[in-house]
């Protein structure tokens, strides 16, 4: 008898739930057929460390494209269609949409942070970003990063945009000589970013013009302290030439100043070559 009704009551308690389950889905649907957008949060992240996307800019682009979703109703908001409206531009890294029963839309976007820009003689001027993407500069995208300027080939239109990898295959990107120094030119500024010291110092990064019988282009550093030009060299082994340069900075500049030398070279082994003002 006690099993008997412990099953009865245990039915009637699910039957109870089931119940109410149908009646606040019901109720929920209801509600929902009744709610309308009254609200759009755009939210930037990393706006504080990386302030190139702006809000306005975000609305503005969904309400070019005709898809600002106010005052629509909740089921009829197209949040794909906003996604690949943001996606479309080159700073925007990832978007994310949703509509809340409460009639607001969110629409969270990530940006691309750019590690260098490069403006050559020979018309480009573009941002690297560290997740690898090419980005030419445009309205509101002026961002502090070390400038890379001069005049070198680079293997892609002054037009690209979209990630470097992506521009030609691995093959012919092993055999292109202006790919491989494009890459050394990175992994260089990713040194410098990398040391705080560095990373302070330098301020712009020169690209001479290609000699006879150079492998390579030579670099040349623009320090934010002292009045001078550093001339790294080619890009092989500047780990080296870089702790010569930091050895020159601890022993002789402080006793001799900042600013006693026009000229400092560093391309030959062993040696600190300065040409004094």
């Amino acid at each position: 008898m006690k099993r008997s009704l412990k099953i009865a009551l245990s039915a009637i308690v699910w039957i109870a739930i089931v119940a109410y389950l149908i009646w606040s889905g019901n109720l929920g649907e209801r509600k929902r057929a009744e709610v309308y957008v009254h609200g759009v949060e755009i939210k930037i992240k990393d706006s504080s460390e990386i302030s190139i996307i702006r809000t306005s800019d975000v609305e503005q682009w969904i309400k070019s494209a005709g898809l600002y979703p106010l005052d629509k109703h909740i089921d009829s908001v197209p949040l794909v269609k906003i996604s690949d409206v943001v996606s479309s531009h080159n700073f925007v890294k990832k978007v994310r949409t949703s509509v809340a029963i409460n009639g607001t839309v969110y629409i969270t976007v990530s940006q691309r942070k750019p590690i260098m820009r490069v403006i050559t003689d020979n018309g480009y001027d573009f941002y690297y970003t560290e997740d690898g993407y090419i980005v030419p500069v445009g309205h509101h995208s002026a961002y502090y990063v070390p400038v890379i300027t001069g005049h070198f080939p680079i293997p892609f239109p002054t037009s690209f945009s979209g990630p470097l990898n992506g521009s030609k295959n691995d093959k012919e990107k092993n055999y292109d000589t202006n790919y491989i120094f494009i890459y050394k030119l990175i992994n260089f500024v990713k040194y410098i970013e990398d040391n705080e010291f560095w990373n302070a110092q330098i301020v712009q990064i020169n690209v001479l013009p290609h000699s006879a019988g150079q492998s390579e282009p030579e670099i040349e550093l623009i320090p934010r302290v002292g009045n001078h030009v550093i001339l790294l060299g080619s890009l092989d082994g500047y780990e080296q030439r870089l702790d010569k340069l930091m050895t020159f900075y601890r022993k002789v500049a402080p006793a001799e100043g900042w600013d006693r030398w026009s000229y400092i070279n560093l391309k030959y082994d062993g040696q600190v070559v300065c040409r004094k003002r």
